[in-house]
């Protein structure tokens, strides 16, 4: 085992070092457990895991081989930074606090090490092929759809990583979201649409249904549905169409709620359970964060920064249960509670604002093209997924976001000129 990990990480370092577009693809196929076959998480030094931390710190060490390696774009020298702090402001927290010790906080830091990614990209943006990104990420969304959709029907044929007997869980369908923006920006770039590309987009679509992540899901599709019809030829704002979209799909729901039986009443029963906190999801999801809320409390402007679960703190905090979710402080279904627990109301707030200050650059019609708008959407999705999933404390969000990110701040930076500048390789 130790000469395969040596093996790994001389291959990665290889990589980053030389060809900096295939250690991106290979950085993005690792944090997928290479489609479900390796698990670099199962990498271990004694009882701690150093599979992911040590590409991250690959990514990191081999900034500096590349020469005037701080001469990064411009506009995303803010968002470097605010990682920086948010990683030195995490670790440092705790331990001036005596909450933790340094070796414990480093630990409990691990998944904002993914950043790596993105200070890698704006590094060595300029010799890394954006095609390439795009593709991969779209034949994984593809791979991870197709999936899905035999798991149906033959489950014993799962990636033996994804297998949770009779669930199926990839590594991220977040990277089927962001494939289908990047199909998406495709058809809207072409005078013709291909059948090819309606087939891999609704293939798309039913993977990210079969993640039942129904967040991700409700709001990818409703971003695409901006995507497609909210904005012309142009890419102006259509209000006249928004409108007649919003009434068209009020009488299909209605024509729904009508001719399928029983789906009224199953509506009508999960509402009131949300309202009246009778939803099973819901308000188990409320006994366990009943603790973290209690926390933030204390401490609701600065935070904890990040606490390891075997820390001074965690022993002083009373848990009303056994369930692993209880375990830590760290939560990855309540994407807002996680933030207020390391950086409280104020960290999270100024984090917010500098990430959605870049994120919605391709709003902004100075910066607007069809790339630049769908990866704006991609991202602002988040704001709502977070609620229910915790996109910006975790790889599932943070490195699908940072290529998203590294796509706006490419494109936006070259002269765009109306040609098709995502396409297929020949």
């Amino acid at each position: 085992m130790i000469v395969f990990i040596l093996g790994f990480y001389g291959y990665a370092l290889f990589l980053a070092a030389t060809r900096p577009n295939q250690f991106v693809l290979f950085y993005i196929l690792a944090s997928t457990k290479f489609l479900g076959f390796l698990d670099p998480a199962l990498f271990l030094f004694g009882r701690f895991e150093i599979g992911y931390f040590g590409i991250n710190l690959i990514a990191i060490f081999t900034l500096f081989f590349k020469r005037k390696w701080y001469e990064v774009p411009q506009k995303s020298q803010i968002m470097l930074f605010l990682a920086v702090i948010t990683l030195l402001y995490g670790i440092l927290k705790p331990i001036l606090s005596t909450h933790s010790t340094a070796f414990q906080a480093l630990l409990a830091s691990k998944d904002i090490w993914f950043f790596a990614i993105l200070f890698y990209l704006m590094v060595y943006f300029d010799e890394i092929k954006s095609t390439k990104i795009v593709n991969t990420v779209i034949y994984i969304g593809i791979y991870f759809s197709i999936l899905y959709c035999v798991h149906l029907v033959l489950p014993q044929i799962t990636p033996p990583v994804y297998n949770q007997g009779a669930h199926l869980r990839t590594f991220f369908p977040t990277y089927i979201s962001l494939g289908l923006f990047f199909q998406a920006v495709k058809i809207k770039q072409s005078e013709t649409v291909q059948v090819s590309s309606i087939i891999i987009i609704l293939l798309l679509a039913l993977g990210l249904i079969l993640a039942t992540h129904f967040s991700l899901t409700l709001m990818t599709f409703f971003a695409c549905l901006l995507y497609f019809f909210a904005f012309d030829k142009n890419l102006d704002f259509k209000k006249e169409t928004i409108t007649k979209l919003v009434i068209t799909s009020l009488v299909g729901f209605s024509l729904v709620l009508f001719f399928v039986n029983g789906l009224y009443q199953s509506l009508v029963d999960t509402i009131n359970g949300i309202i009246y906190s009778e939803d099973l999801a819901l308000s188990t999801r409320d006994i366990y964060n009943k603790f973290r809320w209690d926390a933030i409390e204390k401490s609701k402007y600065i935070g904890y920064g990040f606490i390891h679960q075997s820390s001074a703190l965690m022993n002083q905090v009373k848990l009303s249960g056994t369930s692993a979710f209880m375990e830590r402080f760290t939560v990855i279904d309540s994407g807002y509670v996680d933030l207020l627990i390391k950086y409280g109301y104020v960290g999270t707030t100024v984090s917010l604002l500098v990430l959605y200050r870049f994120y919605f650059l391709g709003f902004v019609k100075k910066y607007r093209n069809a790339v630049t708008l769908a990866m704006s959407l991609y991202m602002s999705q988040y704001l709502f997924i977070n609620y229910t999933w915790s996109v910006f404390s975790f790889a599932h969000g943070i490195i699908p976001s940072s290529i998203a990110f590294y796509i706006i701040i490419v494109y936006k930076d070259e002269v765009f000129n109306d040609e098709i500048i995502i396409e297929d390789e020949n």
